[in-house]
């Protein structure tokens, strides 16, 4: 019963994964098809196209958070059917290709170039769940800017199936844990 629970879930989390990633998709061709507008109006850099630009960046911000909130409240619902380790990991979850790998795909998913980030760098850190099955899961970044931090968690939705995570194991059977990595995201200017 509990494996049909958790295959019924995986092709859940399949499904509304895909559906996830055509949010930020939609969002940022809205995005895209009414700054490009913006800009053919405006084609000269003036206080009111500025001040359409930042409307439009909230507004994608906000399409963004959106679609996180709806995919980490159905995530939740799966950790809660396989619930990260208490008991002490024998090995970690690991993905296929290594960890630098992964972060290395996450940093060319994330897309800044819009916000005008003030800063060089960008310092966070990302932790989510690799369940037992291996699928990664419900992704959460602490940073200093909440608005960063939401596009590199829709980052990880779009590459999370690009590759496999390797469950942790505990005495050598899979079980679901936290995977924590640090960041550090450098801005082109």
């Amino acid at each position: 019963m509990i494996k049909k629970l958790l295959a019924l879930a995986f092709i859940i989390t399949f499904v509304f994964g895909y559906a996830q990633v055509s949010e930020f998709q939609r969002a940022d061709s809205r995005y895209d098809r009414k700054i490009k507008a913006l800009y053919n109006k405006y084609p000269k850099p003036n206080d009111l196209r500025t001040k359409k630009e930042w409307l439009l960046t909230e507004e994608k911000i906000s399409a963004y958070k959106n679609a996180l909130d709806k995919v980490s409240a159905e995530e939740k619902k799966l950790i809660a059917l396989d619930p990260p380790t208490k008991s002490k990991i024998t090995k970690e979850a690991e993905y296929d290709k290594g960890k630098a790998s992964f972060q290395k795909l996450l940093y060319e998913a994330v897309d800044l170039a819009f916000l005008n980030f003030s800063s060089d760098s960008y310092k966070a850190t990302m932790t989510f769940v690799v369940d037992s099955k291996g699928n990664a899961l419900d992704a959460n970044v602490k940073g200093n800017n909440e608005d960063v931090n939401a596009f590199i968690e829709a980052a990880f939705y779009r590459i999370k199936n690009q590759g496999k995570w390797k469950p942790a194991e505990s005495n050598g059977k899979p079980v679901s844990s936290t995977v924590s990595l640090p960041l550090v995201l450098t801005f082109k200017k």
